[in-house]
C-alpha cells in the first residue's frame, strides 16, 4: 500500500513539473506570436485538444514523424542535401533591376531557416547537373491551432495566399498545389501548398522545368503523414495515391477540376469561419462552450472566382 502511494505520490509531482513547464512554454509563445498574457485558465482550456492531438498522432504506426523525412525524395539521378542560404540566388534575375523587390525577397526568404510564431523549418536542395530544386517546409506549433489566444496567428496562416497571382497548378494525394506566378525577370517558379495551415510547403524550381519534369518530387511527398501530424486533419487526405496536373487535363477535364478546388476552397473558408467564431464566441462567454450553435456561424465565406480558375474568400460579419 505505502508502495502504491510512493508511486502515486511521485506521478503527481512529476505531472504537476512537465505541466508548469508546458504552461510556461505556451505562455512565451503566445507572448512571441503578439498574442496577450495566457492566462492558467486558458492553458487548461486548450489542454485537452492538445493531448487528443497528441494521443491521434501517435496512433499513426509506421507514418514518418520527422518533417525532413515526408519531404520528396530525390528522383532518378538526383541528389538532395540540405539547403545553404545561396541555393536560391539562381533564382533571381541576372539583372537586379528587373522583376520587384517583393519578389526579390519572397525568392531569398525561402532559403532562410526563419519563420514566424516559432515554427520547425526544414529546407532540401535538390540537384541534377546545373539544375536546382529548392523545397521549403514550415511546420508551426500545435498550441497555435488550439489555443484561444492564438486565434489571430491561426486565421493568417490558414489564409495565406499567393502573394502574386496563382493558378490551380496541381492536386498531390487530395492536396492542391498552386504555383503563383512570379514577376517577368525572375528565373524561377514557385509553388505553394499548405495540410490543415499549420504546414506550408514551398517549391522552388528553374523557369525551364516544365510541370511533368516536377511530379517526380511531388509525387513522393508523404501527404498522409503530414495531415497525420497537424492539429486540424482532413478526412482521407493522403490517402489515394493519385496526381492531377492540371495542365495535362482537356478542356471538360479541366473545367471540372477548377470547379473542384473551387467548392473545396468554399469549404475550407466556411470551416475556418466557423471555427473562428467559436473561439471567439468562447473568449466572449469566459472560456465556456457555446450553447447557442448558430453563434458559432455568425461569419460566413464570401467567396468568387478569380484569375485561373482560383475562388478567393473572405470572411465577414
Amino acid at each position: 500500500m505505502l508502495r502504491l502511494i510512493g508511486f502515486l505520490a511521485m506521478t503527481a509531482i512529476g505531472l504537476s513539473g512537465f505541466l508548469t513547464v508546458d504552461y510556461s512554454m505556451s505562455r512565451q509563445r503566445t507572448l512571441a506570436g503578439g498574442g496577450d498574457t495566457l492566462t492558467i485558465q486558458d492553458y487548461l482550456d486548450s489542454l485537452s485538444d492538445r493531448i487528443a492531438s497528441m494521443s491521434t498522432s501517435s496512433g499513426t504506426a509506421g507514418l514518418p514523424r520527422a518533417l525532413a523525412d515526408m519531404l520528396p525524395r530525390a528522383p532518378e539521378g538526383w541528389t538532395v542535401r540540405p539547403a545553404k542560404g545561396e541555393d536560391v540566388e539562381g533564382f533571381q534575375p541576372r539583372n537586379r533591376r528587373e522583376g520587384t523587390p517583393e519578389a526579390r525577397k519572397l525568392v531569398t526568404s525561402l532559403g532562410s531557416p526563419k519563420a514566424a510564431y516559432g515554427a520547425e523549418v526544414v529546407i532540401l536542395t535538390y540537384e541534377k547537373g546545373d539544375q536546382r530544386v529548392v523545397v521549403k517546409a514550415e511546420r508551426y506549433p500545435d498550441a497555435i491551432f488550439s489555443e484561444r489566444d492564438s486565434i489571430e496567428q491561426r486565421l493568417e496562416l490558414q489564409t495565406r495566399s499567393p502573394a502574386f497571382r496563382g493558378v490551380n497548378s496541381m492536386t498531390v494525394r487530395g492536396l492542391d498545389v498552386t504555383e503563383d506566378i512570379l514577376p517577368d525577370g525572375m528565373r524561377g517558379r514557385l509553388f505553394m501548398a499548405d495540410v490543415g495551415g499549420q504546414i506550408h510547403l514551398s517549391l522552388l524550381a528553374p523557369k525551364r522545368m516544365k510541370d511533368r519534369d516536377l511530379v517526380a518530387f511531388f509525387q513522393t511527398l508523404h501527404v498522409k503523414a503530414m495531415n497525420a501530424s497537424v492539429v486540424h486533419r482532413q478526412d482521407g487526405l493522403g490517402e489515394v495515391p493519385v496526381v492531377v496536373l492540371a495542365s495535362a487535363l482537356g478542356k471538360a477535364e479541366y473545367d471540372a477540376y477548377q470547379a473542384d478546388r473551387a467548392d473545396r476552397a468554399a469549404e475550407r473558408a466556411a470551416r475556418r469561419a466557423e471555427d473562428r467564431a467559436a473561439a471567439e464566441a468562447r473568449a466572449a462567454a469566459g472560456g465556456q462552450p457555446v450553447k447557442d450553435a448558430a453563434a458559432a456561424k455568425a461569419r460566413v465565406a464570401d467567396c468568387e472566382k478569380g484569375a485561373g480558375g482560383v475562388k478567393r474568400c473572405t470572411v465577414a460579419d
